[in-house]
């Protein structure tokens, strides 16, 4: 009988000499298996991505009312920063909530910015900018950049906002200059009408449309002098009072501290409606959300159907000067007329965020 054990000795040699070389080879390429588990290989990159789109694709939560409108006192209601008008419009950002969230007064860094834009436990560092190349100003909030970090960069639009200019050219055509009216008159009171259904309802690209429930309103009156007979010596015009109102004064909303009221050009606003001069112009500024907050406590509606917003004004000149009066000729209308108000329209801005 042949003796057959050198054969099965060569044999198991083979088979675990193969057996070693595959093991090496599996245990050689498990560390390359967990590499991307390791934290120093995190991809900042993909982190500012995600940032990114958040901050151009999304409107921000809550929407209704829209977050940039809750008071500084509520800011902890705001869950999450979003800059887009809307979800059916990524990349078109809103100017309110621009300004909004780099209001470093309100919303503080890193805390504020973290839990709302950034998400998750990881404590990131970061900074993001923005720039509009019209206006060649750059606003940021984070850090200072060091030298190695993950960035994204995004092409955006911007939606402007609209604003009324009325001056001596719209006064008296429109028949607001005092011809015939009542001359015992105390007051002479303009009217603005600002028809919030019809501004949202007008089948209007949301990129264009006049929103006073999200958005800032402006309204200058200019060149008051130029609407006074030449005759009257004293031009000089009083403020007396500012109020909007639904139905009826009594159930009015007045004057707050929520209205800017720049007069003559001056750079600050009144602090308060005590009587006060206007020499020439006036200009108000209503911030985002002021027409979507006018609750039953003023006897309307939210939102508000429409609102009309009335400027009182008594003058130390005779009655038959002139000045604003349209109580017989009927408001001024705040709506898409280009005669009336300057349409909004998008302007190009850039986003950038780094992470790291």
């Amino acid at each position: 009988m042949t003796d057959d054990t050198a054969v099965l000795s060569i044999d198991f040699l083979c088979g675990f000499t193969i057996f070693m070389v595959a093991f090496i080879y599996v245990a050689t390429m498990i560390p390359g298996l967990l590499i991307g588990l390791q934290s120093k290989t995190i991809d900042y990159d993909a982190v500012a991505y995600r940032t990114g789109v958040i901050l151009v694709e999304d409107p921000g939560m809550p929407t209704e009312p829209s977050w940039e409108t809750e008071s500084d006192y509520d800011k902890d209601l705001v869950q999450r920063f979003g800059l887009a008008l809307s979800r059916n419009d990524p990349n078109i950002l809103s100017s309110a909530k621009v300004d909004r969230f780099f209001c470093s007064t309100v919303f503080l860094y890193p805390d504020d910015y973290h839990a709302r834009v950034i998400f998750g436990d990881y404590p990131y560092r970061f900074n993001i900018s923005f720039k509009e190349p019209e206006d060649n100003v750059t606003r940021s909030v984070g850090d200072m950049k060091p030298d190695g970090y993950g960035y994204i960069r995004r092409l955006v639009k911007v939606k402007g906002v609209s604003n009324a200019t009325i001056d001596w050219s719209k006064i008296k055509p429109a028949g607001y200059n005092y011809v015939g009216k009542d001359i015992t008159a105390e007051y002479q009171v303009f009217t603005i009408h600002l028809n919030t259904t019809k501004l949202l309802n007008d089948e209007k690209d949301p990129a264009y449309r006049i929103d006073p429930r999200s958005e800032q309103i402006m309204i200058n009156i200019t060149d008051l002098e130029q609407t006074a007979n030449a005759s009257v010596s004293d031009k000089t015009a009083t403020l007396v009072d500012l109020y909007i109102n639904k139905n009826n004064v009594e159930n009015a909303r007045p004057f707050d501290s929520e209205i800017q009221v720049y007069l003559d050009g001056s750079s600050t606003p009144i602090p308060d409606l005590v009587t006060r001069n206007v020499e020439n112009n006036m200009s108000m500024v209503f911030p985002p959300g002021f027409f979507d907050d006018l609750t039953t406590e003023y006897g309307v509606s939210s939102p508000l159907p429409y609102a009309d917003l009335y400027i009182k004004l008594k003058f130390t000149a005779p009655k038959d000067s002139g000045y604003l009066n349209n109580t017989l000729s009927g408001p001024f209308e705040y709506d898409y007329n280009p005669v009336n108000v300057t349409q909004p329209v998008l302007k190009d801005g850039v986003i950038e965020v780094a992470v790291w």
